[in-house]
């Protein structure tokens, strides 16, 4: 993580580092504290925490902490995460919730700054509510059709600019191109059983390929070909010029912020990461 970090903190190109929440793994904002703790110029945050589940008092001191520590370079990505059986209530109660916070963050001492703030969206409908609430939108695992039909529904109701970041996922592995492809597919299943993804996937037009992968278990041992419909969303080990295509056609749908997002094996080889991140620089 420490040669990773120094690494993007030296190419100028990158600007934030978007660390996930994932039950399971490492706590987000532990790791956002180790890299602003070895870098000087890179921005980091969470991306995202379900800020339900925090305490307010308990977070607005780790973002004051953060900020004060790291020059004002954290930034806080925010979700409702489970929505519950009625979403609509939860992402009031977020969005509400991030108002609270935003007034804690403007009584910071002098030098410590507010963080900017990410709302993670995948509907129109979250997404016109978090506009004029936060400095930008954090889209996951669609296509750049999706994220620009959302990105234009938002523009109409802005009255300052925003980031539209996204996720673009790639899956790689140094085995086969086999491996990276199963690692994709097993990620479209393992979002598709989430309600509001499999939501998101009937609009993007992604649900029936994704289907039709679910009834055919041939992929997870024999000869393994993705859909086209998903080829726009995701990519496996994917060639240079691919991947300088794949993260362009997001920029043209008017992702300002392309946040790309490498998946490895468990077991994949410290020496393999590290090159693919080096190569993905040179790349994008």
């Amino acid at each position: 993580m420490r040669e990773t970090s120094s690494i993007l903190d030296k190419n100028s190109k990158v600007t934030s580092i978007f660390i996930p929440d994932v039950r399971g793994g490492y706590e987000s904002l532990e790791v956002v504290s180790s890299i602003l703790a070895v870098t000087t110029r890179v921005h980091a945050g969470s991306g995202v925490i379900r800020l339900l589940e925090h305490d307010p008092t308990l977070l607005t001191r780790r973002v004051q902490t953060l900020q004060a520590f790291s020059s004002n370079r954290f930034f806080l990505g925010v979700g409702t995460g489970p929505p519950g059986p009625k979403p609509g209530k939860s992402v009031i109660a977020m969005l509400e919730r991030l108002d609270e916070l935003k007034e804690g963050f403007r009584a910071f001492p002098g030098g410590v700054g507010p963080p900017e703030t990410y709302v993670a969206t995948l509907k129109r409908g979250i997404a016109r509510r978090a506009v004029g609430r936060t400095d930008g939108l954090l889209l996951n695992f669609c296509s750049p059709r999706h994220a620009n039909g959302l990105i234009a529904a938002v523009k109409r109701q802005m009255v300052s600019p925003i980031e539209f970041a996204c996720y673009l996922k790639i899956f790689l592995s140094s085995q086969s191109d086999e491996n990276a492809l199963r690692l994709l597919l097993q990620e479209f299943l393992n979002y598709d059983s989430i309600p509001q993804y499999h939501e998101m996937f009937l609009q993007d037009g992604t649900a029936k390929a994704i289907s039709e992968i679910k009834q055919s278990d041939h992929w997870n041992s024999g000869s393994v070909e993705v859909p086209k419909e998903l080829v726009r969303v995701s990519l496996a080990n994917p060639r240079s010029e691919e991947l300088h295509r794949y993260v362009q056609s997001f920029r043209k749908a008017g992702v300002s912020l392309p946040v790309i997002y490498p998946y490895f094996p468990a077991d994949e080889k410290s020496e393999f990461r590290f090159e693919t991140v080096k190569r993905i620089l040179n790349v994008v």
